[in-house]
């Protein structure tokens, strides 16, 4: 991979104001690690360009267009660095009266070429830039981490063909951050939110059918509900996390260690057997009919489950007495119904 051009731009949305910072040969290297980073993170998502006339995608054509110009690249590079910059600020005063900031950060854009496919990409990340201490001489100075937990948001286009109408991104982004995809870069999900939703709880629950249900219906039951208020109480979902949280720590009470790790391998599979992204907003409303469940009580009665229980363990308890019988104890906080049954 061969870098064209490349530069930095410091963003201070609080002071509305860009810094240009030089970008020397050594600086290759963590151009080259980004590039890396998105194109080996199974976490990216897949979106197109709306068009090819967007600020963006518009401005890199014409840097790929205009690559042996050093003026017109800079006034290109510079006029997306201005975008995020707007952009940044627009998403701030939005959230600024929930006491939540948009990270300050840097604009690291790349032109870049593989030479073995004569085929051309560029590179948008927002990386940290913060203050540290040099210890040399323990004088104050700003740089880049080499960690890359410290890349929030990044974007690769693909512009093997100059001439399209629409051009494929991969996208990496810690948080939900529409104000990046939607406000800044002008993209559409090639897979949308409720797609995505419907798909990863369809393939997670049909897993825990085929895999946990009958071999421990309470396993199968814990890990269910787990899964169904992790996607009702988050606003980004990055799979991986998502499994890692639910299901790494978790102590099953009657599957085996080796059942357990070949059903969390299967997990880890499914967006990639099953067709979703990695990172998707959930869109809960879309899967309200499969979270229900229904069991048989006695004759007569049944339980239906609409929504994730906090708690499960000691809302619902099964036991059974001396002589045999079998009860649950359900935890009520319903006046109506306690007093029914009093």
């Amino acid at each position: 991979m061969r870098i064209i051009n490349k530069s930095i731009r410091i963003i201070d949305y609080t002071t509305q104001s860009i810094l240009t910072r030089e970008t020397p040969d050594s600086f290759n290297a963590y151009v080259i690690e980004l590039i890396s980073h998105i194109n080996s993170n199974e976490n990216v998502r897949n979106y197109k360009t709306r068009s090819n006339t967007t600020q963006v995608i518009g401005s890199a054509l014409q840097i790929l267009a205009n690559k042996d110009n050093e003026e017109a690249v800079l006034r290109m590079i510079d006029g997306i660095a201005d975008r995020l910059l707007r952009t940044e600020m627009a998403a701030q005063d939005r959230v600024s009266r929930m006491s939540i900031n948009v990270k300050k950060g840097s604009l690291i854009q790349a032109l870049l070429c593989d030479e073995t496919l004569d085929a051309y990409s560029y590179l948008l990340a927002k990386v940290e830039h913060s203050d540290f201490i040099d210890d040399s001489d323990f004088s104050f100075k700003t740089g880049f981490s080499k960690d890359k937990k410290t890349i929030w948001k990044s974007s690769l286009f693909d512009l093997r063909n100059p001439e399209a109408e629409v051009f494929d991104v991969k996208v990496y982004s810690d948080t939900k951050a529409k104000f990046w995809n939607d406000g800044f870069l002008e993209l559409d999900e090639m897979i949308d939110n409720e797609t995505n939703t419907v798909k990863a709880f369809k393939a997670i629950d049909e897993t825990l059918n085929r895999n946990i249900k009958n071999v421990s219906r309470e396993d199968y039951t814990y890990i269910r509900n787990a899964f169904i208020s992790y996607i009702r109480s988050h606003d980004h979902i990055d799979y991986s996390t998502m499994v890692t949280d639910v299901v790494g720590g978790y102590q099953p009470a009657e599957i085996s260690t080796e059942k357990f790790a070949d059903f969390k391998q299967k997990l880890d599979a499914l967006p990639q057997s099953k067709g979703f992204d990695h990172q998707f907003s959930p869109v809960t409303s879309a899967i309200t009919a499969r979270i229900r469940k229904t069991y048989k009580i006695y004759d007569g009665i049944e339980m239906k489950i609409t929504s994730d229980i906090p708690d499960i363990k000691n809302t619902i308890k099964a036991y059974q007495d001396e002589n045999g019988i079998r009860y649950l104890r359900i935890k009520t906080n319903d006046e109506d119904t306690y007093q029914s049954f009093k």
